[in-house]
């Protein structure tokens, strides 16, 4: 008769862990994920409206800024799309199995991927040097540092904060 307490713990043990269990996921199913998501158009037109607010435009150099812009992107988009698909060539290279890719090949490659960077690059300062032109003797006081600030953001890495560190999975199993 002794074995019957024993039961009744572990039937009682069972039943906390489930209802905890429950409680938990109910938690996670019904928390609010209503967080926006930023899309890369959000992010261009924040640096649009950045340089717009820290350089006080006129409504005409507003206006005149939002059509460069307008023209910067589509211009961008354009060579972003071309260096996508280099870069594809270019990790293609590993998925030879025949032969083993040689220096050249991963070397032109590389450099179509250059070329295509330094294109985006100079579309990009061509389009600062406009906004420039666009600014006031008052404006182009700050112009530097605003450009040094759109800068640092343009070439900041940011990792998106629902992905987690893929090495610490791995380590994990």
């Amino acid at each position: 008769m002794k074995r019957f307490p024993k039961q009744k713990w572990l039937m009682l043990l069972v039943i906390v862990l489930l209802l905890t269990n429950i409680i938990t996921l109910s938690i996670y199913w019904l928390k609010d994920n209503s967080h926006p998501r930023i899309n890369p158009g959000d992010r261009e037109k924040r640096m649009g409206q950045f340089m717009v607010n820290e350089m006080k435009f006129t409504r005409e150099q507003e206006a005149v800024y939002w059509k460069m812009r307008d023209t910067l992107v589509s211009q961008q988009r354009v060579v972003m799309d071309s260096i996508r698909v280099a870069k594809k060539r270019f990790f293609d290279l590993l998925k030879q199995k025949e032969s083993v890719p040689n220096d050249s090949q991963i070397a032109a490659r590389s450099n179509d991927i250059s070329v295509l960077q330094r294109q985006l690059d100079l579309l990009t300062f061509r389009h600062f040097e406009q906004v420039k032109d666009l600014c006031t003797p008052e404006q182009l006081q700050k112009f530097d540092t605003v450009i040094a600030e759109i800068v640092t953001r343009m070439t900041t890495w940011r990792r998106p904060p629902s992905k987690g560190d893929s090495t610490k999975v791995k380590e994990k199993d």
